[in-house]
């Protein structure tokens, strides 16, 4: 289990902000449409859509990314409430939305299918949903391939992977709740200084490897996942004497009838 609110996310979560601008913008609120940010994070896709007018509320399991998107938003004067409240169990009454938004966040969800059928229980009749999720493909994901692979064979029980990217999948969770699913196809891309720098940082401050290293180092495997880890993102480098890579994935357009 991931702690979100270890470590300190607010530093992916700044890499992550362009996806979130891309789905602000593919969601298009207008101003007075009530938005949700589900699994909010520091608010970045919730702030997004405040500037643009809409009446927003975020909501996430992490009492300290609450906290920082409250400050957030407080900092530049934005109209977004935000609340600590379980992606599985929305507190929300049935159809209090306009849009829901959810940027890398309800792909954590241990029941995908629930997480979908909450999102469509807030969202009104003729409401819509966008959710960015990763495509396992990349230099981003095989590096956390390495990882998680020695976290399994360390003792950690494997779960397995739902297809969020997979339109058929999607689609099959959301059809029951009267949504159809469409899908667009994006890159965000991740930079540094080099490779190494970038795992570094990313080692001590993200909640997966706060929650994941302890065990890696307890069963003496860490160090040479670390060089195996740090390899791929060698080779998957695009940016000779710096760090690029492109992680695709794609926003899930969820449309409920009505």
């Amino acid at each position: 289990m991931v702690d979100w609110s270890a470590g300190e996310y607010e530093r992916t979560a700044a890499e992550l902000e362009p996806a979130a601008r891309h789905v602000v913008e593919l969601a298009d609120p207008a101003p007075g449409e009530r938005v949700l940010d589900v699994a909010c994070g520091t608010g970045n896709a919730a702030l997004l859509a405040a500037r643009a007018g809409a009446r927003v509320t975020g909501v996430d399991s992490a009492e300290r990314l609450i906290t920082v998107a409250r400050a957030r938003a407080a900092a530049e004067g934005a109209d977004a409430e935000f609340v600590v409240g379980d992606a599985l169990a929305l507190p929300f009454d049935d159809g209090t939305f306009d849009v829901v938004v959810s940027v890398f966040g309800v792909i954590f969800v241990a029941d995908p299918a629930r997480g979908i059928a909450e999102i469509v229980r807030v969202l009104v009749p003729g409401g819509r949903a966008l959710l960015s999720v990763w495509v396992p493909a990349g230099p981003m994901d095989a590096m956390l391939g390495v990882l998680n692979r020695g976290i399994v064979a360390a003792g950690a029980p494997g779960r397995p992977r739902f297809a969020w990217s997979d339109p058929e999948a999607v689609g099959a969770l959301a059809a029951p709740h009267g949504a159809s699913v469409e899908a667009d196809d994006a890159e965000l891309a991740v930079e540094g200084s080099s490779p190494e720098d970038y795992f570094a940082i990313a080692e001590s401050h993200h909640p997966m490897s706060v929650a994941g290293r302890p065990l890696l180092e307890r069963a003496g495997t860490y160090p040479a996942l670390r060089q195996e880890a740090i390899a791929v993102l060698r080779a998957g480098n695009e940016a000779p004497g710096a760090f690029r890579v492109r992680s695709p994935y794609r926003v899930m357009r969820l449309a409920v009838t009505g």
